[in-house]
């Protein structure tokens, strides 16, 4: 393997050569796209997720510690709304929802069981959600990964916070500074 492509590879934190039963096509693809590797296992992780029940008890200690940084921590109490939830509470209609999704103004994903799922804590009035989080989403490449780097504790300069709050304080460079780190500690 050339020296620019190892280098790459030990940057997402393993070799491409070398893991068992990955496919020609996976293999090339972390060979032209190191970096994407993360948002790669995050989404073969969440359909697997799909597929079985699992309980909301912290990181299973069968998750080898390397691969703890793609496990996307929800909290159980964040209140989800659908479209029509969200309309209502921003007093905008619901084809305005659907734009400011598009433009990842307003945070939300496609769930099986209600069409999109919108994290209730970003709506702060009517009209007026979080700044900055289409900055977040524009970096870390997935609405619903970016709200999950948003609602845990990060460590900033001052102190540790949460990244939305940091964003509704107005310190959204901070925050936008701290995006590219989510996730990217696999050793």
């Amino acid at each position: 393997m050339p020296t620019a492509n190892r280098s790459m590879n030990e940057d997402v934190g393993f070799q491409v050569k070398g893991i068992q039963g990955l496919s020609g096509a996976a293999t090339r693809f972390l060979r032209q796209h190191p970096k994407e590797a993360r948002l790669a296992v995050a989404a073969a992780l969440e359909a697997a997720a799909v597929q079985y029940v699992v309980e909301d008890v912290g990181v299973p200690e069968s998750v080898p510690e390397s691969l703890q940084p793609f496990i996307v921590r929800r909290s159980s109490k964040a209140e989800m709304l659908g479209v029509s939830e969200a309309a209502e509470r921003l007093k905008i209609s619901r084809t305005t929802v659907y734009d400011w999704v598009d433009k990842n103004i307003l945070l939300a994903w496609k769930s099986t069981k209600r069409g999109l799922t919108i994290p209730a804590e970003q709506i702060l009035g009517p009209g007026n959600v979080v700044p900055g989080q289409d900055k977040v989403v524009e970096i870390i490449g997935d609405a619903e990964l970016a709200w999950a780097f948003l609602t845990q504790d990060w460590p900033f300069a001052d102190k540790v916070a949460r990244p939305i709050d940091q964003l509704k304080a107005g310190h959204v460079e901070d925050v936008i500074n701290a995006a590219p780190g989510f996730g990217a500690s696999v050793t």
